[in-house]
Parts: structure tokens; C-alpha cells; sequence
């Protein structure tokens, strides 16, 4: 009996160190041993506000049909502000996890009012705000540290001075130029088993893809070399940002591919559209992961387009 209570008690101390490493393995090795100001689960971050004298940035967890998103609004510029949308990306997520557990370089204690001066945070430059299901936590930012581009900040509530990382202030403070969705599709390109492509005047089809990575008509074995080529440019295009966008109802649709796996599950779709009244930077992509309409480089959707011809 004594031996099964001591094999039990050595199982529970192992499981216990197994989750405790698996969880330490989520944080950068650089950032583990970091002081934690706040700790909370990324899913408790319901949105984020950064402001400075430039950028007025809000990014803020939304939910449709396909599940929970993060999108971002930001207004940057004074004289004249241009005010954009767009998902949020890869870095914009990593983002949202530093913030959901704040680790600072430094924590510098109470400070008094003379280190609020001399730190630039008597008259702050920046203005955080993380607003978690159930309470709010602000932070103001003020000056570089010596030497460095890491940041002095404070917050008002405790009166706590901290440190943070320039990697941390400087994400922010780029906005869409670091946070914003940068990739068509996050499914495995691996997964996709048969596409339907929808062009002009209703035309439609569809094709399979073999193990291999041969497009075949369904039930064929024959491969298709023009369909594959027109494949390869599809899958080159790419998201050039979410800046000064025309009405939807200005663009036309002149392109669109559906991708299913092999039970005949949607994975994802890809459609590029045109403005015909442009002179130039005509085109535009919209997925499942832009949500919107996206500028697209008009030197990869021309050859999409030219490719299109292989088609139908």
C-alpha cells in the first residue's frame, strides 16, 4: 500500500511539472523570467487602445458565423487623419498574448514626482489601454531609456513605473504596419482536395487535385498543365494592404476559387476584383481571412488574369 501511495504521489508531482513546462514553453525563452505586472488568458482581452500624438489605435475581439476575430480601426495623421480598418495578422495576435500576460523589462516601484518628470510621464507621450472581461488596466508611456528604445511607462491607477520593451511599444506604434493580416489563407495547402472556379458570365469549374499535386478534371487522370500554371499564379497573390479602399460597389468581380478538402468541406475562398475606372493599382482580393476587400499587387493579379484563359 505504502509503495502504490508513492507511485501515485511521484505520477501526480510528474503531471504537475509536465504542465508547468508545457505552459513555460508558450513564453519566449527571453521573456520567462520577465516581472509580470498583470496576468490574464488571451481569450480575456476584448480589446486594446493605443494612442499617441500620430496614431489612434483600437483593436477589439469580434465574433460572426465563422467564430472570434480581432479587428483593428486606427487614424493616423494630423493635418489630414486617414482613418482604415483591417483583420488583424499573425503579429497582431502575438500581440494581444504579450499583453494578455504583461512581462516588463524593469519594474521601477512607486515613482515619485520627480521620476515621473524625468521619465517623460508628467506629460506622456502614448496612452495604453487592455480592457479584459471584468477589468480595464491603463498604462501611460513616456520616454526612451538611456540608450535604448526600450520605454519608461506608468501606471496611474497603482502608481507602479515599469520598463517595457521597444519589440512591445514598437508594434503598437506601427500599426497596420505590424499588426494587419498579411496571408490569403491559414489552411494547409495540403488540405485541399478540389477547387471551383467562378468566372464572367457564370462561367464555372471544377477540378481535382492529386496526391500528387496534379489538377485533374473530376474522374480523370489526365493532368492539366494550363489549369495547374493557373493554380500556381492564384496562389502567388498576396494582401498590399487595406489603405484609401473604393466602395464595394465601384469593384467587379472577375475572379473567384473555392477551395474544399476531400470530403467536399469548404476551406476557404480567394476573390479578385477590379476597378475598371482606375488608372492605376486597379485590383483588389478579398478571403476568408480579410473579411473585406484588400489592395492587391496589380502585377500578380494581371497575371491571374491573364492566366485565366487556361480556364475556361
Amino acid at each position: 500500500m505504502k509503495d502504490l501511495k508513492a507511485h501515485i504521489a511521484l505520477f501526480v508531482v510528474a503531471v504537475v511539472a509536465t504542465v508547468l513546462t508545457w505552459n513555460r514553453d508558450t513564453v519566449p525563452v527571453a521573456e520567462r523570467d520577465l516581472f509580470v505586472v498583470w496576468d490574464h488568458d488571451t481569450t480575456d482581452v476584448r480589446a486594446i487602445r493605443y494612442s499617441n500624438a500620430e496614431l489612434d489605435l483600437h483593436v477589439q475581439r469580434l465574433t460572426d458565423q465563422a467564430g472570434s476575430f480581432l479587428w483593428a480601426i486606427q487614424t493616423r495623421g494630423t493635418d489630414a487623419p486617414e482613418t482604415m480598418e483591417y483583420p488583424v495578422g499573425s503579429e497582431g495576435h502575438l500581440l494581444v498574448t504579450r499583453l494578455a500576460v504583461l512581462r516588463v523589462l524593469r519594474s521601477l516601484g512607486t515613482l515619485s514626482d520627480e521620476q515621473r518628470t524625468r521619465f517623460g510621464l508628467a506629460d506622456p507621450e502614448a496612452r495604453l489601454t487592455v480592457e479584459f472581461t471584468g477589468e480595464t488596466r491603463e498604462l501611460i508611456v513616456g520616454d526612451s531609456t538611456f540608450g535604448s528604445a526600450d520605454r519608461y511607462a506608468l501606471e496611474p491607477e497603482t502608481g507602479m513605473g515599469y520598463v517595457l520593451s521597444r519589440h512591445l511599444v514598437g508594434s503598437l506604434a506601427l500599426g497596420d504596419g505590424s499588426l494587419r493580416e498579411r496571408s490569403v489563407h491559414h489552411f494547409p495547402v495540403d488540405e485541399v482536395a478540389m477547387v471551383r472556379i467562378v468566372g464572367g458570365e457564370g462561367r464555372e469549374r471544377t477540378m481535382s487535385q492529386t496526391e500528387g499535386g496534379e489538377w485533374t478534371e473530376p474522374g480523370s487522370e489526365t493532368p492539366d498543365a494550363g489549369f495547374a500554371n493557373f493554380m500556381d499564379r492564384v496562389g502567388q497573390m498576396a494582401i498590399a494592404g487595406y489603405h484609401n479602399l473604393p466602395p464595394p460597389r465601384e469593384l467587379g468581380l472577375f475572379l473567384r476559387v473555392e477551395y474544399m478538402d476531400a470530403e467536399g468541406d469548404a476551406l476557404g475562398f480567394v476573390e479578385l476584383l477590379r476597378d475598371d475606372l482606375a488608372e492605376r493599382d486597379s485590383y483588389y482580393i478579398r478571403s476568408e481571412t480579410t473579411r473585406i476587400v484588400a489592395r492587391a499587387p496589380s502585377i500578380l493579379a494581371e497575371r491571374v488574369e491573364q492566366a485565366v484563359g487556361d480556364v475556361f
